[in-house]
């Protein structure tokens, strides 16, 4: 149990020195603006908009998908967020809106998975795009790395599910 907390412990302060780097360390006005930018595009409710815009162009299968992979998202991330509860390293928070897991990385993990399965030659820039945002997700100081990766996690999940399992 010892060895457990210490090891607990250890990783703790692995991650506060990884986001310290990013965060503070890394900080620079062309990055700050880009990221920012990063932000603003990802947000999550805009991941509605590429399923309406493939519909409207008769684009129905990878419109369903798309749609189904938002509420896929929607349905696990906020009970998730709101169960977890972890505070964000900024420190203002809702209990809806905690730190674990970023919900900007699991939107647009899952756009990349549910996008590249039927465009896979956009495959590289969707998953690029992914990594960057939940990369600014630390870099603005929304969250921490395990955050992100929890994000990453669950969108490449139910990006996968999706595509798997709706016909």
């Amino acid at each position: 149990m010892l060895l457990l907390f210490i090891f607990a412990q250890a990783f703790c302060n692995f991650e506060e020195d990884i986001y310290i780097t990013i965060s503070e360390d890394w900080q620079s006005k062309p990055i700050n603006c880009f990221m920012k930018g990063v932000n603003i595009v990802s947000y999550p409710l805009l991941n509605v908009v590429p399923p309406i815009a493939l519909y409207i162009n008769e684009k129905e299968d990878v419109a369903k998908h798309g749609i189904i992979g938002f509420i896929g998202n929607c349905v696990t991330l906020f009970p998730l967020k709101y169960t977890i509860n972890r505070q964000r390293p900024e420190g203002e928070y809702e209990r809806w809106d905690s730190s674990f897991p970023s919900g900007h990385t699991a939107f647009t993990f899952t756009q990349a998975v549910v996008y590249s399965h039927h465009y896979p030659k956009i495959r590289v820039p969707l998953y690029l795009y992914a990594t960057v945002v939940g990369f600014s997700r630390i870099y603005l100081g929304k969250h921490y790395p395990t955050d992100v990766i929890g994000g990453a996690a669950l969108g490449l999940l139910i990006g996968y599910l999706t595509v798997k399992l709706v016909k």
